[in-house]
């Protein structure tokens, strides 16, 4: 009878008998830059998340004071100025402010939200942008030429340095001051103030700016607080 042999299998030496998960690099490998660099970021992140929700709560505020202004200016010009000019003039403005608490009211939905933030702050500047023209177009609509040229340019700084108080951020600020600077200077040209007053006006316009720029530096040196 033949023989048969068996040969039991033998292990292959290469595959391991356990499998062991792979164990990650420890901490102290980590590069201490990478841990520098997220931090910043994350310090960033927050500061303008910061930043643009004190701005979301300064909206508000910042219409109540062109709001009153535009009041107090009605009140002032009433006498001497025809009810159709003033009328056109309190919608143009009347439209900016209802824009802005429509726009808040939207973002203050989601106040922490960065991309709702972000989209308040582009809608704000726009909505500035127009204001600007807006409140410009008033030193010819409204304004009684007896107001001079000492009137004029603080009918268009002197609102201009109130919400550049309020709002403590240069570049929306700006987007008001320009367009109601360059509007009330064209408007002085053309009517009886002259050059003289619109010279003052865009040195009136040029000191905001500036005061407007160190305003925001002091905003971004400090905590904010709302």
């Amino acid at each position: 009878m033949a023989a048969s042999l068996r040969v039991s299998p033998t292990p292959q030496e290469n595959v391991p008998l356990t499998t062991e998960p792979a164990v990650a690099a420890p901490i102290s490998q980590i590069p201490v830059h990478a841990y520098l660099a997220r931090l910043a970021a994350l310090h960033d992140e927050a500061a303008q998340t910061a930043h643009l929700a004190n701005l979301l709560g300064r909206a508000p505020w910042a219409a109540a004071a062109l709001g009153g202004s535009a009041l107090a200016t009605a009140l002032v010009s009433a006498s001497s100025t025809s009810v159709a000019p003033l009328a056109v003039w309190l919608a143009l403005v009347a439209a900016a402010l209802l824009t802005i608490l429509r726009t808040y009211g939207r973002a203050i939905a989601a106040p922490f939200e960065k991309a709702a933030l972000k989209a308040f702050a582009k809608d704000l500047s726009a909505i500035l942008l127009y204001a600007g023209f807006a409140w410009g177009a008033g030193l010819f609509l409204v304004l009684p030429a007896s107001v001079g040229p000492a009137g004029a340019i603080a009918f268009t700084a002197g609102i201009a340095a109130l919400l550049a108080a309020i709002l403590r951020a240069r570049d929306i600020a700006l987007c008001f001051l320009v367009p109601a600077t360059a509007m009330g200077a064209f408007g002085a040209l053309m009517g009886s103030g002259g050059g003289v007053a619109a010279a003052g006006i865009l040195a009136g316009g040029l000191v905001v700016a500036a005061a407007a720029n160190v305003l925001d530096h002091l905003s971004a040196t400090r905590p904010q607080h709302g």
